[in-house]
């Protein structure tokens, strides 16, 4: 039965119990009263009794008063009964009596009327004056037997109405009772019905609301799946877009860090050698450029990960100075083309070591700096570096650039710090820029525990300021004191521009020098003969290049004009390093020239190397002082690293650094040579593993999982050093089981820190460094169409022997490229044929072939994009000949050995680098691993002047291929040397 029924049949049961109850209430209710009205009667009869008797009683005493007094107002009693006697009989007969009362009734009647007549005679007698009769009849009582006998009746009669008044008085309570038990059941049988009927009523809309519920329900859920499927379409595209942006990050990441590795490890090798100052300068410069491109190429990953909220920050302890100097080095260029100063002013109680993310640091200065030097036109653009807290353990920076610039209203600076925003478009339409390294600063500088703001007024400048909490550093800063007996020495400082003079002052002020300022060159002359004037002369005097009135340069030949008895030295302080300003500086006998902003450590350098004192360190001012952590892998040198890498160029740059810090390096090209290198060993012959993560063959993470599953690699060290410098690379080769990742570009400071960290001490006796050999007279080409000459030596800053392997390594592996690209094609092998044009693609850039470098980048985006094989053949064609013609030019003007007029005998030879590239290369030529192609390569000039009449022996098998033939010269050769040194020796 639906529930709808159940109600309507619970309400029709309810309404009949209701009828019923109310029925039996009106049937109880009568009952009620006719017993009432029953009692009532009662009650009159047994009143009426009750008086009838009283008034017979009455009747009797007045007449007896009257006989014995004769006061007829006696007789009041008794004719009231006399005349009333009979009414009452009639009205008690006429009352409900029972047969019972009624015989009683019927008895007494006859009784009363003899009693009212023995009255009605007494009285009469009296009346008669019989004295004596009624004095008898009173004495005698005549009448008492009568009364008696009426009372006796009335007893009875009042005992049977009474008896009857109980009956009727139980039979009322019970009826009451009946009656309450009714009301109340009926009533407590009415509200369970109620009750029911509203649970009923409740459940009813209850479903009927479950009901409505589930409907809508239904049609939501069944709109929400129609949406969760459109949602799910558009996660699934913005999936695959986010995959392949991040895919297209990765790649350009891994397609730009490749050559940045040659340009900054090349940099960092040119450094490491005798330079002068200028070129040191200018190799730095290209190091700090070559680092903030990657600091650029940072910026697009790092707004990529602000967007999916992965951005971090790393704690590795850094110097502030070396953040800083590298800050000067990308803006000043920027400062001097405005003529703007740029002054640096750091608090003397910031510590120099700090823990942090030093190239986030250094972001956020960058860009607060180029947007300095962007909205200013004239005046000044000053860092400056406040200690805010210390405890303990950290510190509190605030770091600040100030301009003399436009500045900014309160409403533009309110839109500052906003993904794509600049102050307004009027801004950006003239000076350019998005705003976005705003955004990534202020998470950086939050992600650092500080935050970031600005504080400008129109027309008047601005101050971008932001704060981070640095940990202390343990590094030892470098002392800044000058010898005993140079201390005390007088010097003027003369600029015109405030800030830029007091900064100056207060870092020679610090080394112990007495400093006098002047304001203009005027000023400067004056401040000189007054102190000559005094017997206090100035030692040095520091210039200002450009400054109103008179220029440093013509401040320094007015002084050279003056009668001074001791002429003081000069030093050029300007933020202009160009090839004139400099010029300009000799010809006005100015000793030195420092360009602005000059940090302490480079002004103690300079004012030692003028008063001709010690440095502090005992370290010529002009070499490049080695890093803390290159200090100190002496612990670890001797130590064998397997490189795996397939790139060319990675490989020489890679086992430069590494011989060159005192390793010992074996090279495998991908990951299946060093997996088969590693198991052919009987023990763990290597210390660490770096590895490179794409590679032909077997990649990197494919090649450490297959280590990483036998146990006695378990401990192996494998650090990844790879291009694919995304937090997502950095956690696959993690979760592949390697220990660390370095990204390439190599910073070597990272490279050292890794190998410090993973390699255990006292593995063996560390390689003797590698002595320079001198450079030999070598033929380059010349006139190949094509062929870039100049770019190509750039790259490899001017090493022409390296140059000329290059090129025979390009002849050598790219002759046969095209059929391999359209082999891989017909195979349906995408990937080989990508890696193959990528290959091609990089080895013409590095010699400098950039129309051909151009071509095969457009063949390699064709194959990574399947694009349809009309086009790739199309652009395949278009590539084969000029690649075919470059070769042929190559093939014609290739040089194959050295000027015949090098005097050989006159250079030296490394015998223990000789040593150990023997060993090496009869190893490898006894496995037969290519390798050994590009270990002749590195140290051809070495072989062949060790060798001269084997060389050609061992070369011809190796480039043949033909690795048992080279390993007989090669014997042939060690063979020879050594009896030629042992008959030395003799």
């Amino acid at each position: 039965m639906k529930s709808t029924h159940k109600l309507v049949a619970l309400l029709l049961g309810a309404l009949l119990l209701v009828m019923l109850g109310i029925a039996a209430s009106f049937w109880s209710f009568r009952q009620i009263d006719e017993s009432a009205a029953l009692r009532a009667k009662t009650h009159q009869v047994l009143n009426n009794a009750g008086d009838l008797l009283s008034a017979l009683k009455d009747a009797e005493t007045g007449s007896r008063g009257y006989l014995l007094t004769g006061d007829e107002s006696y007789l009041e009693p008794y004719l009231a009964v006399r005349d009333g006697i009979d009414d009452q009989v009639r009205e008690l007969r006429q009352s409900n009596l029972t047969a019972a009362a009624k015989k009683h009734l019927d008895a007494m009647t006859p009784l009363i009327a003899a009693k009212l007549k023995t009255l009605a005679q007494s009285i009469e007698t009296h009346r008669q004056k019989v004295g004596s009769t009624v004095i008898a009849q009173i004495i005698s009582n005549e009448g008492k037997p009568l009364m008696d006998a009426i009372r006796v009746e009335m007893a009875e009669l009042i005992k049977l109405e009474e008896d009857l008044l109980a009956q009727r008085d139980a039979k009322l309570q019970s009826n009451m009772r009946q009656l309450f038990l009714l009301i109340g059941g009926a009533s407590l049988f009415a509200l369970l019905l109620t009750l029911s009927f509203a649970y009923l009523l409740y459940r009813e809309s209850q479903q009927r609301l479950k009901d409505m519920v589930l409907h809508e329900t239904q049609g939501l859920l069944s709109t929400l799946q129609e949406k969760n499927i459109e949602l799910e379409s558009a996660r699934v595209a913005a999936d695959a877009a986010s995959l392949a942006k991040s895919d297209f990050l990765a790649n350009m990441s891994h397609e730009i860090r490749t050559p940045m590795n040659a340009i900054i490890g090349m940099a960092y090798l040119a450094l490491k050698t005798e330079l002068t100052p200028r070129q040191r300068d200018h190799i730095r410069k290209i190091q700090g450029s070559g680092r903030h491109l990657l600091a650029i190429i940072n910026d697009i990953l790092d707004f990529s990960k602000i967007e999916a909220g992965k951005l971090e920050v790393e704690r590795t302890e850094f110097e502030l100075i070396k953040v800083l100097d590298n800050v000067a080095d990308l803006v000043a260029e920027k400062t001097a083309a405005k003529g703007l100063e740029l002054v640096f002013d750091i608090d003397k109680d910031v510590p120099p070591f700090l823990i942090g993310d030093s190239l986030r640091l250094g972001q956020i200065l960058i860009n607060y700096s180029n947007n300095a030097v962007k909205f200013t036109e004239h005046g000044e653009v000053g860092i400056v570096i406040r200690l805010k807290e210390e405890t303990d353990s950290d510190v509190l920076l605030y770091c600040a650039v100030h301009d003399t610039g436009i500045g900014l209203t309160t409403e533009q600076a309110g839109r500052l710090f906003q993904s794509f925003s600049q102050a307004d478009t009027s801004t950006t339409r003239k000076f350019g820029g998005t705003g976005l390294g705003l955004v990534i600063a202020k998470k950086l500088a939050e992600l650092m525990g500080g935050e970031v703001g600005v504080d400008s007024e129109p027309g008047k400048g601005s101050t971008f300021w932001f704060t981070a909490r640095l940990g202390k550093g343990i590094g030892k800063q470098r002392p800044l004191a000058l010898a005993p007996h140079l201390q005390g020495k007088r010097v003027l400082v003369v600029d015109d521009n405030e800030s830029a003079r007091l900064v100056l002052v207060e870092m020679l002020a610090n080394m112990g020098l007495k400093v006098g300022q002047a304001a203009s060159g005027k000023a400067a002359i004056v401040d000189v003969e007054q102190a000559e004037a005094d017997g206090l002369p100035y030692e040095i005097v520091f210039l200002d290049w450009h400054m109103p009135g008179m220029n440093g340069d013509e401040t320094a030949k007015k002084l050279r004009e003056r009668p001074l008895r001791r002429l003081p030295l000069m030093m050029m302080v300007t933020a202009y390093g160009r090839e004139e300003v400099i010029k300009s500086a000799e010809d006005a006998g100015i000793e030195d020239v420092l360009i602005k902003p000059v940090s302490p450590s480079v002004l103690f350098d300079a004012v030692g190397r003028m008063l001709g004192g010690s440095t502090g360190n005992g370290a010529p001012a002009v070499l490049e002082a080695p890093s803390d952590s290159f200090a100190q892998l002496d612990a670890i040198k001797g130590a064998r690293i397997l490189l795996v890498e397939d790139n060319d160029l990675n490989q020489e740059v890679a086992i430069e650094l590494l011989t060159d810090a005192g390793f010992v390096v074996d090279l495998a090209e991908n990951g299946q040579v060093a997996l088969d290198r590693l198991q052919g060993q009987a023990t763990l012959a290597y210390d660490i593993v770096l590895m490179d993560m794409q590679m032909p063959v077997m990649d990197g993470v494919t090649a450490t999982r297959e280590i990483r599953q036998q146990e006695r690699f378990a401990e192996l060290p494998i650090v990844a050093m790879t291009a694919n410098a995304m937090q997502g690379d950095r956690d696959r080769c993690l979760a592949a089981g390697m220990n660390d990742h370095v990204a390439k570009p190599i910073e070597p400071e990272d490279l050292w820190k890794a190998l410090l960290k993973w390699t255990k001490p006292g593995r063996a006796a560390p390689v003797a460094p590698a002595q320079e050999t001198p450079t030999l007279v070598i033929e380059l080409p010349v006139g190949i169409e094509g062929l870039d000459v100049a770019s190509g030596l750039r790259r490899v800053l001017g090493k022409k022997s390296l140059y000329l392997s290059m090129l025979r390594k390009f002849v050598a592996g790219q002759k046969t490229v095209v059929a391999e690209i359209l082999t891989a094609l017909e195979a349906n092998l995408w990937e080989s044929a990508e890696r193959l044009a990528h290959t091609l693609k990089s080895v013409a850039g590095n010699i400098g072939a950039n129309a051909l470098k151009d071509m095969a980048e457009r063949l390699e985006t064709s194959i990574k994009e399947r694009h349809p094989r009309e086009e790739i053949d199309a652009r395949l064609g278009d590539l084969e000949k000029p690649l075919e013609f470059l070769i042929l030019q190559l093939e014609q003007q290739l040089p194959t050995n050295t000027p015949a007029n090098a005097d050989k005998a006159s250079i030296p030879v490394d015998r223990e680098k000789l040593k150990a590239v023997c060993k090496r290369l009869e190893r490898l030529l006894t496995d037969d691993d290519a390798e050994a192609i590009d270990l002749l390569d590195i140290n051809a000039a070495l072989l062949k002047l060790a060798f001269p009449a084997h060389f050609q022996g061992i070369d011809d098998g190796i480039r043949a291929c033909d690795f048992k033939k080279a390993l007989v010269a090669l014997n042939a050769a060690t063979h020879a040397s050594n009896q030629a040194a042992n008959r030395i020796s003799i």
